[in-house]
């Protein structure tokens, strides 16, 4: 665990600073909840602070408080460009390697604004002026109200609704080994500012598309294999499954947990063919560390049990017989 000097930062916060928030490509519920609820506690002590992010982000999160303030790079560069620039300090929320800001990575890097980094995945790479990370801990919405209360921020019904939602998709839904008795705590905190978190629930869960239901139809049929040696289920979808079934973005969010309700399976992995590369999820039960195996092999990391990768030099058939082919090293590691 690295740890923040809060009595300098209480410090530096002292003075208004013009502020620019930043999380990773593709953002998910912990790093936009994250961000929101920093955004809406710095902006309530006079800073001027902007959110950017490198991608858009799946329509089931739209509902987030502040989500319209959200810049897009991809869809905005020019005010993005603005943003960085002007800025003189930075946040970076949820990753831990600046490979993962895609193409703002050049631009932040030779930025000499303060950089501040608040994450909960292994192995930080980044070099920041504070650094606040705990890979023990299950969610980076957990750090931020760490930070929050330490620098006596507090906390509103919107950030209290954006790090709920952030600890919840994270946490999947409070069922991973890393949620302890201080995430029940913190969320009976944030349960305490009226949020909805019904409504939260119904948002993130009970939005599913048509697209999403024929591509999870797609993956679970003719897509999807099992190797009972090996306690390991794999599925993928190519260009053709996204484009025959609609696919926008969200669509697939979860799917890689599915194989692991099955009996026997400790390893899940999903591939996805882009036109710039095929995206992996990986996750597991037990102690098989996909975090590791992800790094070795896929260009990726993450955490123990969920994990991530990429491939852009070969195609999605020779990714997936290049992943068969680990298997048999891994066979003891991979035994219930």
């Amino acid at each position: 665990m690295i740890t923040p000097d809060y009595l300098f930062l209480k410090k530096y916060f002292s003075k208004t600073r013009k502020i620019l928030i930043t999380t990773h490509r593709s953002p998910d519920g912990d790093a936009l909840g994250s961000s929101i609820a920093l955004f809406d506690r710095l902006r309530n002590q006079g800073h001027e602070v902007s959110i950017v992010v490198p991608n858009d982000f799946p329509d089931f999160l739209k509902f987030l408080p502040f989500i319209e303030n959200i810049v897009i790079f991809e869809k905005n560069e020019e005010k993005g460009t603005d943003l960085i620039k002007n800025a003189d300090t930075f946040f970076f929320l949820d990753f831990n390697d600046y490979c993962r800001i895609d193409v703002m990575k050049d631009m932040i890097i030779n930025h000499d604004g303060f950089k501040i980094m608040v994450d909960h995945h292994q192995s930080p790479s980044i070099k920041a002026d504070q650094i606040l990370s705990n890979p023990s801990i299950c969610s980076t919405a957990e750090l931020i109200y760490d930070f929050l209360e330490k620098l006596d921020l507090g906390l509103s019904t919107e950030a209290a609704t954006a790090l709920y939602t952030g600890i919840v998709t994270d946490s999947g839904s409070f069922k991973y080994d890393l949620v302890s008795a201080k995430t029940h705590l913190i969320i009976s905190n944030l349960l305490s500012y009226d949020i909805n978190h019904g409504n939260i629930h119904r948002d993130l869960f009970d939005n599913n598309t048509i697209s999403r239901m024929k591509l999870l139809g797609r993956c679970l049929t003719t897509n999807f294999q099992i190797f009972p040696e090996h306690n390991t289920a794999l599925f993928f979808l190519n260009q053709n499954d996204l484009k025959d079934c609609n696919f926008s973005k969200g669509d697939t969010e979860g799917f890689v947990n599915i194989p692991l309700s099955l009996k026997g399976i400790v390893f899940s992995a999903f591939f996805i063919e882009y036109h710039d590369g095929i995206k992996i999820s990986f996750r597991s039960k037990t102690n098989f560390d996909v975090n590791k195996f992800s790094r070795n092999h896929f260009n990726g990391g993450g955490h123990k049990n969920a994990s991530g990768g990429k491939i852009t030099d070969m195609n999605l058939q020779k990714t997936i017989h290049y992943f068969k082919g680990l298997l048999p090293d891994y066979k003891n590691e991979l035994k219930r």
